[in-house]
């Protein structure tokens, strides 16, 4: 059974977030009822409804997603009078042009597309069957769909220009996100002109083909748009050679190949980037427990391959995390993620159920579902749909503010209980490390890269480190015995919890002397 994402829903989001169309779909009304309760989510911004939606039932009241509500006499005569009965009625309430978007079952019925015709003209309709493809494909065809039937202009800016596509309502915290790509393209000169993803004004795409540049932050959703701009107004396109800019490295990588491609100074930009790192990098120190204990742990990736890519990279090179799992919804970066992994000896990940994973990067409803049980993972939600009611925060994932985000999930992601004293036995007067290295091994030193331990990747170091062995039931560090409730070094007990104490999986530590 299909659980991810679709296209029909791809190309809702996509006819929504340019805010130049109505919407309808074609189909029952469940379907409707889907997708709405998707955008509420992503359009926080309340609006009010347009109280002309009760002239047409086919609002049913609802200022978005008009609906033809498909029924039993329509699968056996046809739906062509109801559907231009409908589009008809829908753009006399709006004065908008209206959006066609046939539902699976929709798709199944032999509709006389000739006869689809009102006094308001044709409805604008996306060739294929949404229901097959995947989200990226049904939005990246209907955002050139509309483009292709919408009067822009062209011409060029007396400054460098970008627009950036493939970038929109469906990634979180997309306003906060977008304003900061923004800054940090305005820092070295560079004037954003539209991001057609995010609900810009009219205006905006009025001009969308004056731009120097199409930056292509997400290429799955928007390969076919970059084309159409390119072939109709001469505008080259880039595509991010590190994916989209999630994590400092890819920033950086984002900011250096724009100026490049346009000709500008990136250093301004750059500084920002670097002065906003090492700020993160003080607070990191403060709890320099937290990011240490990331180091040889697992971690697992679903979603696209643009954050898939640079999220890999930032956890495998800064946090010495090892690739337990990448579940990818499309093939646009595979290469380079398979050349990544390849180079850290974790080319398995790709095929790999995801287990032993201690991070886990997915979509918000599996992330909510993770934090409501009794688990030492982090979740950090990266992707639709939504595991959160509201946010006030700016939760988003590209960015300097994505950085800060995805830094916070993981690092306070699991309560565990700490005392606040020295845990590494080392640090203590007198203390001898024994080099000891097997099953029965309580600390392994001397070693550098990765090596396999227990059929599990270990991060060596010069000095010693406790490896996590899930067989091992754990004693206390200070020499003194813990109680049969608490046989692990790091439980995680919630505020009013009484119930049975949960370890950090099975973190093995030294008795010491007495």
């Amino acid at each position: 059974m299909k659980v991810e994402p679709d296209g029909l829903l791809g190309a809702v989001i996509a006819s929504e977030s340019l805010g130049m169309t109505d919407t309808m779909i074609n189909g029952a009304g469940g379907c409707r009822s889907r997708a709405q309760i998707m955008l509420h989510d992503l359009i926080p911004a309340y609006a009010p409804e347009n109280a002309g939606c009760c002239r047409s039932k086919y609002f049913s009241r609802q200022s978005r997603l008009p609906c033809t509500y498909m029924n039993n006499e329509d699968v056996v005569f046809g739906a062509s009078a109801k559907i231009s009965e409908g589009v008809e009625s829908v753009s006399e309430v709006t004065g908008r042009r209206v959006v066609l978007l046939d539902t699976l079952g929709a798709s199944l019925i032999c509709t006389d597309g000739a006869r689809i015709g009102t006094r308001t003209g044709r409805p604008l309709t996306v060739e294929g069957d949404l229901s097959s493809m995947s989200m990226c494909e049904g939005y990246d065809r209907t955002v050139a769909a509309i483009l292709s039937e919408t009067d822009i202009e062209g011409g060029c800016t007396d400054a460098p220009s970008v627009n950036l596509l493939g970038y929109g309502i469906q990634d979180p915290g997309w306003e906060q996100g977008s304003e900061d790509l923004r800054r940090l393209l305005s820092a070295m000169g560079v004037e954003t002109i539209c991001v057609p993803g995010c609900l810009p004004e009219r205006s905006r795409i009025g001009d969308i083909g004056k731009a120097s540049l199409n930056v292509m932050v997400r290429p799955e959703y928007c390969m076919r748009t970059a084309e159409l701009l390119e072939k109709r107004f001469g505008t080259p396109k880039l595509r991010l050679s590190k994916g989209a800019p999630v994590g400092y490295s890819a920033i950086r990588s984002f900011v250096r190949e724009i100026a490049s491609a346009l000709g500008t100074d990136p250093s301004p930009a750059l500084e920002m980037i670097d002065s906003e790192a090492s700020a993160v990098h003080k607070v990191l120190m403060n709890y320099d427990r937290a990011p240490a204990g990331l180091r040889a742990k697992g971690f697992s990736i679903e979603g696209e391959s643009s954050t898939a890519l640079p999220l890999a990279s930032w956890m495998a090179e800064s946090f010495g995390m090892v690739p337990r799992s990448i579940r990818l919804m499309d093939s646009e970066y595979l290469p380079e993620i398979t050349s990544l992994l390849r180079s850290i000896d974790a080319e398995d990940a790709l095929e790999n159920a995801e287990d032993g994973a201690d991070v886990v990067f997915c979509d918000g409803i599996r992330a909510l579902e993770g934090r409501l049980s009794r688990t030492t993972v982090s979740y950090v939600e990266t992707r639709l749909p939504r595991g959160r009611h509201l946010d006030l925060m700016g939760r988003c994932v590209v960015g300097l503010k994505g950085c800060r985000y995805i830094l916070d999930e993981m690092l306070n992601g699991v309560v565990r209980f700490r005392c606040g004293q020295p845990t590494e036995v080392d640090m203590r007067p007198g203390f001898k490390s024994r080099r000891r290295v097997g099953p029965g091994a309580n600390y392994i030193g001397g070693t550098t890269g990765l090596e396999r331990y227990h059929g599990r990747f270990r991060q060596g170091s010069e000095g010693c480190f406790p490896l996590h062995d899930p067989r091992s039931d754990g004693v206390s560090v200070h020499g003194r015995g813990l109680r049969s409730d608490v046989r692990r070094h790091g439980i995680q007990r919630p505020m009013g919890d009484t119930g049975q104490h949960r370890g950090v999986r099975g973190l093995r530590t030294v008795p010491c002397r007495q």
